[in-house]
């Protein structure tokens, strides 16, 4: 149910649902913020005179249903853009966006945030620009929504001008709504009153008029529909890229892996490969986690929003069928005039039942393009879960064999360090034992000397001698005797 009040401000003519009672809205002719307050006497517009014709009773009954949105639609031209964002401006907004965040990042280079999006190749460049259009998008999407909501206080169908819409005060309601101050491009609900009325002049059946707004309801729902596309692209390319990263940063670690196995004799040069190893794994499992966190922070707002918007069409389709609809109300004609309104509503509903087999047909077959479809969405998220896991089952099994390398070259390296200590301590020793020849040799020098003076000396002997003659007495050694008195030497 609706009902009117005043704005605060500008005196303005507003219509609300009674759910919004004591909620704050915008007035969206001088945007003043205020809350809302049910009149004591509320005007309700909804209510019709019991003697309407029966034709338009029965308009009341084919609501533009919003169930049927899903799937593909034949439905007439003219459509507003509602909350349509412009691809090449949230563009350009996304390309600075990016900037100013990597800018923001450089400070933080040497850290492990800064690390995530400046060391890790082009893949988080990517990332960062995807999930900063994405994010520009919904911006301007919530912006365009919030306009939306505020175009659906107008009290579009006033009753000031008439309490029935008929041929004479149709105009009259026409001009109002043209002269509300809204673009009825950028309001589903504007767009769709005006339409709604533009047909009643033309067509003067209500049941034609019904008709054409259930067509344009599902106008409305395709292009909100379309306006996701682009997201949904990037929720599906934002995992991928992710993916592409892991393959990326494997295939760097395969590679620096294999080069090092080449020089495994040179214990720096596979120090380094190891480092491109390490390097190449971080790069692997780095992407895929921006990558995942990244389609989650978009995901979830995106269906948030699209939610938001279905709801808005539905309150569309109420406010037409309970404010447009039931008061549309057919002039009566004279003489054979109503004969051929007669004819033509019979007309009408044969058509309408010989189709009935056909729409039930063409529902059967979207159902089951939705349950093929459904069916393929869970094989595609089963397929990528057996890749996710097999991908995940090598990098444990690479990584395991890059830990026994590590451990292995730890295990040299010690032993290295061990023969390093021998050689040390055995070059110790045989210093000392140079030292200790020294020493002795200079012993042996001193000795030598010594020598080299005695015979100096008994060459100087000997050249005093001269020719002198020397006699050499051998002398006997002393005979030991045995006297009365013991032992006895004899000197001489």
């Amino acid at each position: 149910m609706y009902f009117q009040f005043p704005c605060e401000k500008c005196s303005k003519k507003l219509k609300v649902r009674d759910e919004n009672v004591g909620k704050k809205v915008r007035c969206p002719y001088c945007h003043h913020t205020m809350l809302v307050k049910k009149p004591e006497t509320p005007i309700i517009d909804t209510s019709i005179d019991v003697n309407t014709s029966s034709s338009t009773a029965s308009t009341s009954s084919s609501r533009p249903s919003g169930s049927s949105r899903s799937g593909n639609k034949n439905v007439s031209s003219g459509w507003a853009d509602g909350t349509e964002v412009s691809l090449s401006k949230s563009g350009i907004i996304a390309i600075g966006a990016s900037v100013a965040f990597i800018a923001l990042l450089f400070p933080f280079r040497k850290y492990y945030l800064g690390e995530l999006f400046l060391d890790r190749g082009w893949v988080p460049f990517a990332l960062v620009f995807l999930m900063s259009w994405s994010a520009t998008i919904l911006i301007l999407k919530y912006q365009k929504l919030g306009k939306q909501k505020d175009s659906m206080l107008f009290d579009t169908l006033p009753t000031d001008i008439s309490e029935d819409i008929s041929e004479k005060t149709v105009a009259k309601f026409i001009e109002h709504v043209k002269n509300l101050p809204v673009d009825p491009r950028e309001s589903f609900l504007v767009n769709r009153v005006l339409r709604g009325l533009e047909h009643f002049r033309v067509l003067k059946s209500s049941s034609e008029v019904s008709n054409r707004l259930q067509s344009q309801s599902e106008i409305d729902a395709t292009a909100v529909d379309s306006s996701y596309t682009i997201l949904k692209v990037f929720i599906w390319a934002i995992p991928i890229l992710g993916f592409i990263g892991t393959v990326i940063g494997i295939s760097a670690a395969v590679g620096g892996f294999s080069g090092g196995m080449d020089d495994a004799t040179d214990i720096s040069a596979l120090k380094e490969s190891l480092g491109s190893v390490t390097g190449g794994l971080s790069t692997a499992f780095d992407t895929t986690l921006v990558a995942l966190v990244m389609s989650m922070l978009v995901m979830f707002p995106s269906s948030s929003m699209q939610k938001s918007e279905e709801d808005l069409l539905n309150w569309v389709d109420e406010y037409c069928n309970e404010n447009l609809l039931k008061r549309l109300k057919e002039s009566d004609q004279a003489g054979g005039g109503g004969d051929e309104k007669d004819h033509r509503r019979l007309i009408q509903r044969t058509i309408d039942k010989a189709m009935a087999n056909h729409h039930a047909e063409l529902q059967t077959w979207i159902e089951k393009l939705e349950g093929i479809g459904n069916t393929l969405s869970q094989q595609v998220v089963k397929s990528w879960g057996t890749i996710d896991d097999k991908i995940r089952e090598q990098q444990e099994a690479q990584l395991a064999e890059v830990q026994q390398v590590m451990k292995h070259l730890e295990s040299v390296e010690e032993k290295m360090t061990a023969l390093q200590s021998a050689h040390t301590s055995h070059l110790e020793k045989m210093n000392g034992e140079a030292t200790e020849m020294a020493e002795a040799a200079g012993v042996l020098s001193q000795s030598f000397n010594g020598v080299q003076q005695g015979l100096n000396g008994l060459n100087m002997v000997l050249t005093s001698l001269g020719e002198k003659q020397v006699l050499i007495q051998q002398v006997e050694a002393p005979r030991k005797r045995w006297g009365l008195f013991g032992n006895s030497k004899r000197v001489r």
